[in-house]
């Protein structure tokens, strides 16, 4: 039988098998979660918000329709949180930020309809780095989201609270926004799997935006046996399992000039349980590349204003408002000054980028094609988790932002010291299947018990 105990560390999989057999029912299921984010998260400050009334009737309509024979869908019943800046209708959507508070979102953004629609229970919000501007978790409206291994140190970002979420089991899925990094940095600093689809294949309509050209939704979960099902339904396409071998390139440049102890563990954490190829391959102007073609500081102030003005209830307008406010977290003031004078769409080192961007995918399926590649590898981020309020660096994250391409973060263990890094896979687009492939041959790491 499935017990309270069982649930902080189970699949979707597993949950899907338990509701079906009677095991458990939904309210069961969010009554677990419900106690989890009590127990926790006065410390680890990852929820938002959290809707247990809301969430209990749902789940409580859930078992109904399982006990008269209609299950909803293939997430009946399973727990789940989003993204402070992801669209449920009649909740808040702030952003991680107090200059948005009053914002209620009119309508479920078509991915929260989705996953409506497959029965799940919405639980409430994950806290998030403000406008999702950050890699460290900090926020005007929650503070800091704490590293669930460190206390005191960053969780990543900019979908902190998704990822300690999940590490910290209050539900085995918590969606994300992926715009430079924010799924799979906190990911790897959580040791959870986050996915990057490919740009433009979950819609964004209903989010808040950063940058358009580069913002997309992706899932962070516990195992991976439940991606390939999260995907489908993120997406509403079918993802075939492939039989294609997997050759992987490992960037050299990449492991160079990082902390030894990041390079090794990544480098151990290479040891699939099926045969793989793997080698290194060398592409120096990779970082260049990704770096030179990142489009946020064009799109961000643009897109957040027409955002702002279409949008009821909004008490600023525009990131020179808000910044000319001040409510924002202090930590984000070099980051949201600079921005809110940037040059925009309008102007010609746009279309520069722009076309940076074409120019840097053509590169990586002209390199794939060279070297008979599907995959490459190499740290998520080769910087550990600092202390608040420091700057994080050291992302890899931009290669797939940039490119438009799918890439995932796999839970790589720890360092030496005890930090925690990540392997990040990315493919070509559109093909997801060998990033979930990867991820069912990838060596299951262990997790420190939550205390």
């Amino acid at each position: 039988m499935f017990q309270r105990t069982d649930y902080s560390q189970a699949s979707i999989t597993q949950m899907v098998s338990a509701l079906g057999n009677g095991e458990v029912t939904a309210l069961q299921l969010t009554e677990f979660a419900l106690e989890r984010i009590d127990q926790y998260d006065r410390r680890l400050h990852a929820i938002s918000r959290v809707f247990a009334t809301e969430a209990r009737t749902a789940a409580t309509a859930s078992d109904l329709r399982r006990s008269a024979g209609f299950p909803g869908g293939k997430l009946e019943g399973i727990p789940l949180l989003i993204k402070d800046n992801i669209g449920v209708r009649g909740w808040p959507l702030t952003a991680g930020s107090v200059a948005l508070q009053g914002l209620i979102a009119r309508e479920d953004a078509p991915l929260v309809a989705r996953l409506r629609e497959e029965g799940a229970i919405l639980l409430g919000q994950t806290a998030m780095h403000e406008l999702a501007a950050g890699i460290t978790g900090a926020s005007s409206l929650t503070g800091y989201t704490e590293n669930i291994f460190h206390m005191g140190y960053s969780p990543g970002g900019s979908s902190s609270g998704s990822a300690v979420a999940v590490a910290a089991g209050y539900t085995p899925l918590a969606i994300g926004t992926d715009t430079a990094g924010s799924v799979r940095i906190p990911a790897a600093f959580a040791q959870v799997y986050g996915l990057r689809p490919t740009h433009g294949s979950v819609e964004t309509r209903g989010i808040v935006p950063l940058s358009p050209s580069q913002d997309i939704a992706g899932p962070l979960v516990r195992h991976s046996i439940d991606l390939q099902m999260i995907s489908e339904i993120m997406t509403g396409k079918s993802l075939p399992v492939t039989a294609e071998p997997l050759r992987i390139g490992l960037v050299s440049e990449l492991f160079e000039n990082i902390p030894g102890s990041v390079a090794e563990r990544v480098s151990q954490s290479l040891n699939f349980q099926e045969k793989v190829d793997i080698t290194s391959v060398s592409f120096p102007e990779l970082s260049t590349l990704a770096s030179e073609a990142n489009i946020i500081a064009y799109e961000f102030a643009g897109a957040l204003r027409e955002f702002l003005t279409a949008t009821a209830g909004a008490r600023y307008h525009s990131l020179t408002e808000i910044v000319a406010s001040g409510k924002y977290h202090p930590d984000l003031e070099p980051t949201l000054s600079t921005r809110a004078v940037h040059p925009g769409t309008d102007s010609d080192e746009f279309l520069v980028i722009q076309q940076r961007q074409a120019e840097f995918y053509r590169k990586l399926v002209a390199f794939f094609d060279h070297h008979r590649l599907n995959l490459l590898a190499y740290p998520v981020i080769s910087q550990s988790p600092i202390r608040h309020g420091q700057l994080q660096t050291g992302s890899n994250a931009l290669i797939s932002a940039t490119s438009g391409t799918p890439a995932l973060s796999l839970p790589a263990g720890f360092t030496a010291e005890g930090m925690p890094v990540g392997l990040e896979l990315l493919a070509l687009r559109g093909r997801e299947d060998l990033l979930l492939k990867a991820a069912s041959v990838f060596p299951v790491t262990s997790r420190p018990p939550l205390h």
